[in-house]
Formats: C-alpha cells, structure tokens, sequence
C-alpha cells in the first residue's frame, strides 16, 4: 500500500514536471542568469528604448503595448510602431527554453502563409547571450521574421513571467490575445486568431 502511495506521488511528480516542460519555461537557473545579464544589457546596449508608462499602454487585451526600439540580428533599429497597420505576433522567447524551440517552426509557417496579408511575426530574444546566441539558432532553424535582441527592461515591461510569452497585436494596435507557453495544440487556434484580426478593417 505505501508503495503504491509512492509510485503514485512519483508519478504524479513526473507529470507536472511534464507539463510545465511543455506548457512554458518559467524559472531555474538560466532564467535567472538570463535575468542578470539582461538588467546589465538594458543600460548598456545601443539603440535600447522601451516605454512602459502612459495611459491605456498595457498588456492586457484592448491595451496598447509597451513602445519599444531594440536592436535586430541584422544591425538595424526596429520599434514597434513600424508595424502600425499590420497585425503583429510579438513572441518573447530564448533558445534554452524547450517549447520556445517547439513553437518557432509554427511562428515561421505563419509568417510565411500571411506576410502578403499584412501579418508581421517579431520575435524578442531574452537570451543571456544576446546576439550572439540568438544569430545562430535563427539560421538554423530558418527564421525568417525579424529577431530582436530583448533585454531585462523590455521583459519588464511586457510582465513576462514564463517563456514563451506570445502577443497578438490587431491593426488598431491594441492587444488581442496573450498566450503564455507553447503546446502544438495551440497553433490551429492561434492561427485562427491570426486570421480574424487579418479580417478586420482597421478604418470599421
């Protein structure tokens, strides 16, 4: 009977562990160092900007998201507002986090089957490593949407808690969906999502 008690709790320890695995990355200790070595980058990397503040800006559904200006993998500035009118898939990731590596092929399907619709995904790297550890995993996975190099301030402002933490910004610019974790389970009604702020007129 107590063994049975014990495989019973091992089991279920199992699980859990499984599902978070699955679901999203959170804690541990490379999110720490991550932490770490973001709040030092936030002061002192180039071309740096985020704006948290200001009335309506949030990042709940019907809010504005926070502006940003940070650096892409190719060199160039990229804000936020470059995108005005476009729908957005803003997906803050790092390429330690398992369901993070699980949904960039699905991020780069649908940027591939909607760009000409006026979809734009915009990948944000939190890896402690910055360019230098994201350049490499986008070429290997051929992604071809821009990647920015993230920062403490700008996981801050977004109130990423786990990894990866997925926006979707309507052509009004405000928040539609919030997805925390990544399961493929959830890409048909992420696409779907996608394909009903595509149908929106921004001028209704």
């Amino acid at each position: 009977m107590l063994r049975d008690r014990r495989f019973a709790a091992v089991l279920w320890a199992l699980t859990v562990l499984l599902v978070a695995a699955l679901a999203g990355c959170g804690g541990g200790q490379e999110a720490e160092e991550s932490e770490v070595e973001m709040s030092e980058g936030a002061v002192t990397q180039r071309g740096t900007s985020v704006e948290s503040g200001g009335e309506g800006v949030g990042t709940e559904k019907g809010m504005s998201p926070p502006a940003f200006t940070l650096p892409a993998l190719d060199g160039a500035q990229v804000s936020l507002s470059d995108y005005e009118g476009k729908v957005v898939v803003l997906d803050l990731w790092a390429t330690w986090c398992p369901p993070c590596r699980q949904e960039i092929p699905f991020l780069v399907e649908l940027h591939k089957e909607f760009e000409s619709q006026g979809l734009v995904v915009v990948g944000v790297g939190l890896d402690q490593g910055g360019e230098s550890a994201l350049a490499p995993f986008a070429e290997e996975y051929g992604v071809t949407y821009p990647v920015l190099v993230g920062n403490r301030e700008v996981q801050a402002a977004y109130g990423v808690t786990g990894i990866p933490t997925t926006f979707l910004i309507g052509r009004d610019g405000r928040i539609a969906a919030k997805h925390v974790g990544y399961h493929p389970s959830m890409a048909e009604p992420m696409r779907e999502e996608v394909m009903a702020l595509l149908a929106v007129d921004v001028e209704a």
